[in-house]
């Protein structure tokens, strides 16, 4: 992994600092092709919490960056917002390893890296299910919906409605794939 920085620490309560951030951003993103945000303090093994995929799955950044990307300047209602931020702070209590996003595949969803073999790809707009991928989860995370529910690339995941009980089915497909994967590992 290459890391690159500005070597200059902004304080949120300066008066230029909304200036001086877009020009600290501009600057990696036109010599690097990508850029981001981290505390001044951020080590290495901060960065590497994060595994960064060529395909979309949802643009980068903070829990309120995602909620206002996906409202898009409009307003959501009371319930809405609530469910958004539900869905968000659920993946982020299964205590990802790292944190999935890319470029393509499964628009506006983005995943937490439970295992190597395991991913929870969940999507904040209102309406969409949770996938959760095994094995071969780079490539099946790069398929449309239709495309995975014609089953053409196999069952190689696990498709979770945000129905009742939702988190409750999540948890449990997540703790039968670790026990059957650990059981595995030991009968070898």
């Amino acid at each position: 992994m290459i890391i690159f920085e500005v070597d200059r620490v902004l304080d949120q309560k300066d008066t230029g600092f909304n200036d001086d951030l877009l020009v600290c951003l501009n600057l990696l993103q036109e010599n690097v092709g990508f850029c981001g945000i981290q505390p001044s303090d951020a080590t290495i093994a901060d960065y590497l919490q994060t595994l960064k995929v060529s395909w979309e799955v949802l643009p980068p950044g903070t829990r309120e960056e995602a909620l206002a990307r996906l409202f898009r300047g409009r307003t959501p209602s009371v319930q809405e917002k609530a469910a958004v931020e539900e869905r968000y702070d659920f993946l982020m209590s299964l205590k990802p390893a790292k944190l999935v996003y890319g470029l393509s595949g499964l628009e506006r969803y983005f995943g937490g890296l439970i295992r190597d073999d395991l991913v929870v790809f969940e999507n904040i707009q209102y309406g969409n299910a949770i996938y959760v991928m095994f094995d071969n989860w780079k490539e099946l995370s790069q398929r449309t919906r239709t495309e995975l529910l014609s089953g053409r690339f196999g069952r190689n995941f696990e498709r979770v409605k945000h129905g009742s009980g939702w988190k409750r089915t999540v948890k449990d497909i997540i703790k039968k794939r670790t026990e059957d994967r650990d059981g595995k590992r030991k009968s070898r």
